[in-house]
C-alpha cells in the first residue's frame, strides 16, 4: 500500500496555492465522530474519500489522525462554482458565515481561484499525506485499484446511488465503508438511507448512523 501511495503521490502535481484563501466550509451535518472512531479502532493507514468539495472533511481526518493518509476523488470542476452560488443566504452557509459580505467573498474566491486550488489551499499543510485525484467515481476507483491502491476505509460523499458502495466493496472487500448524507432530503425519502440499508441487507452488514454520518459494520 505504501509503495503504491508513494508512487501516485510522486506523480501528482499540485497547483500553486500560495495566496489562495482557504475556506474550511463543509456541507456535512454532523456525526463524523463515528468515522473518527472507525479510523482509530481499525488503525487505518489509508482512507479513500469519494467527493471532497472544499476538503473540509479531509482536513478533519488528517488533523485528527496524524498517521492517516488520504486519497480524495473529486472532479473539482466549475460546477462547484454554480453549487457555491446556490448556497448564498442558505441556512447552512449562513450558520458558518453570518455576514453576507463574507459569503460573497467565499463565492468570489472560489470563482476567481477555481474550486481545485481553493480546496487544496484548505489542506496544503498536509500535502505529504494527501493525494487529490481529479476524476469521477466509480470510474476513478478502478484506476486506483489498477495503481495498487488498497484503502483501509472508504468514505462516500457523492451521488446518492449504490454505485460507489458496490464497486468499493467489490474492489476492496476488507475495507471499512462509511459516508455522509444520511439525513439528506426528507422530501425525497432520504435516498442514501435506502441505498445503504439495501446494500447492508445484501451483504450482511449492520448500519450505525448519527446525524448525517453512517458506517457499515459486520
Amino acid at each position: 500500500m505504501r509503495d503504491a501511495f508513494d508512487k501516485l503521490h510522486a506523480s501528482t502535481e499540485w497547483p500553486d496555492v500560495d495566496g489562495v484563501p482557504a475556506w474550511d466550509y463543509t456541507l456535512g451535518g454532523g456525526g463524523r465522530e463515528l468515522v473518527d472512531g472507525v479510523i482509530t479502532e481499525s488503525g487505518a493507514g489509508l482512507m479513500l474519500e469519494i467527493g471532497c468539495f472544499m476538503c473540509a472533511s479531509t482536513r478533519r481526518w488528517l488533523s485528527n489522525h496524524p498517521n492517516l493518509k488520504v486519497i480524495g476523488i473529486d472532479p473539482w470542476d466549475d460546477g462547484l462554482v454554480t453549487q457555491v452560488s446556490r448556497y448564498m443566504g442558505a441556512p447552512n452557509l449562513t450558520r458558518k458565515y453570518p455576514d453576507p459580505a463574507v459569503q460573497q467573498q467565499f463565492l468570489a474566491d472560489v470563482t476567481s481561484n477555481g474550486p481545485y486550488r481553493t480546496a487544496l489551499a484548505n489542506v496544503s499543510e498536509f500535502k505529504d499525506r494527501f493525494i487529490p485525484y481529479r476524476g469521477l467515481s466509480p470510474g476513478a476507483l478502478f484506476d486506483l485499484k489498477d495503481a495498487g491502491i488498497e484503502p483501509d476505509i472508504v468514505y462516500i460523499d457523492c451521488d446518492k446511488k449504490p454505485d460507489e458502495l458496490e464497486v468499493s466493496h467489490k474492489l476492496w472487500p476488507n475495507a471499512r465503508i462509511t459516508g455522509d448524507d444520511w439525513h439528506w432530503s426528507r422530501t425525497k425519502g432520504y435516498p442514501m438511507r435506502k441505498v445503504v440499508y439495501e446494500f447492508a441487507e445484501k451483504y450482511g452488514f449492520t448500519v450505525d448512523a448519527e446525524w448525517a454520518t453512517w458506517i457499515l459494520k459486520r
